[in-house]
C-alpha cells in the first residue's frame, strides 16, 4: 500500500542524513535520503503520539510532574520502543515504556521502580536538550502557537544524532508547512550542522473528510533545494495525500508517501 510504513525501510539505517553545509550529494542520493528519512520521521513521530496516549491512559496528568521527556529507539526490525523519563538527561530516571509496532502500541508498562537511562538513551535525551537550546539561540520558531514537535533519530555507526524540530499541527482543517529545522549532534554533544527547511509559513487548506471531500494533492513552492526533502515526505504521510513540490528550476515533483517522482519538466 502507498501509505504503509515498512519496518525494514524504517530500521535499516545505512547512512547519515546529516550532511555538510555544502551538500555534494547526487540528485538520486538526495531523493533516496528524503524518502528514507521522511518515513522515519513519520514513524518516530507516530510512535511518540500513540505512546503518549498510552501513558495518559494509565497515569493521570497530575502524576506526571517532573516529566523530562521520552526517547524512541528501534528494538528489532518491527518495533520502536518509547521510554519516558523524569529529570534532565544527566540524571533521568525512566518510569514508563511502550512498544509500538505498525503505528500501534502492542505493550506498555509502568516500571516497578524508576531506572537510569542507558548510555544510548542518555545520548538521545541530551541531543533533544541541546537541540532545544540551539534552536533558541538561533531564533528558530515554529509556524504555529504550539511548541515544536521534536523527533530524535538515533545515531548510526557512531555518527550524529539527528534532531528534527517540526511545527506542530493545531487544526484538522489546515496543514502548516513551514517552521521546520534539523540539527545534527555528535554523540559527544558537539553540533555538527543545522539547517532550515522553509523560508516562510505556508498554511494549506485540507479537504473536509467528514463531507467526503477529496483533493488531488497539495501544492507548495520550495526554494532551498533542487529536489523535495524529507519534510515533504513526512507531510505527505501526515495528510495522506500527494504533495506537489515546485523547485527553483521550475520542475514539479510529486511526493506520494515515500515515492518521489518528477511530475512536470519546465
Amino acid at each position: 500500500m502507498m501509505w504503509a510504513i515498512g519496518a525494514a525501510a524504517l530500521l535499516t539505517m545505512t547512512g547519515q542524513v546529516a550532511t555538510a553545509p555544502q551538500d555534494q550529494r547526487s540528485e538520486q542520493k538526495r531523493l533516496s535520503d528524503a524518502a528514507l528519512y521522511g518515513v522515519m520521521i513519520y514513524a518516530f513521530d507516530k510512535a511518540a503520539w500513540v505512546s503518549t496516549d498510552s501513558l495518559l491512559e494509565v497515569m493521570p496528568r497530575d502524576q506526571l510532574g517532573g516529566l523530562g521527556g521520552y526517547v524512541i529507539e528501534p528494538i528489532d526490525r518491527e518495533t520502536l520502543r518509547a521510554t519516558y523519563y523524569r529529570g534532565n538527561a544527566a540524571s533521568a530516571q525512566a518510569f514508563f515504556v511502550a512498544d509500538v509496532r505498525g503505528g500501534k502500541v502492542v505493550r506498555h508498562e509502568i516500571l516497578p521502580q524508576p531506572v537510569p537511562l542507558t548510555p544510548t538513551q542518555m545520548i538521545l535525551a541530551r541531543a533533544r536538550d541541546i537541540a532545544r537550546d540551539e534552536a533558541a539561540a538561533k531564533g528558530y520558531r515554529p509556524c504555529t502557537a504550539a511548541p515544536f514537535n521534536t523527533v530524535v533519530l538515533p545515531s548510526v555507526d557512531n555518527g550524529p544524532v539527528t534532531v528534527y524540530l517540526l511545527s506542530a499541527q493545531v487544526a484538522n482543517t489546515h496543514y502548516m508547512i513551514g517552521g521546520n529545522y534539523r540539527i545534527a549532534i555528535a554523540p559527544s554533544g558537539r553540533i555538527v550542522n543545522t539547517r532550515t527547511f522553509n523560508t516562510s509559513c505556508m498554511n494549506l487548506a485540507l479537504p473536509d473528510r467528514s463531507k467526503n471531500e477529496r483533493v488531488t494533492g497539495l501544492v507548495v513552492n520550495h526554494l532551498l533545494d533542487p529536489v523535495p526533502t524529507e519534510i515533504h515526505v513526512f507531510a505527505s504521510y501526515s495528510v495522506l495525500a500527494p504533495i506537489f513540490v515546485l523547485t527553483p528550476d521550475k520542475r514539479v515533483w510529486q511526493v506520494r508517501g515515500r515515492d518521489i517522482t518528477l511530475f512536470k519538466q519546465p
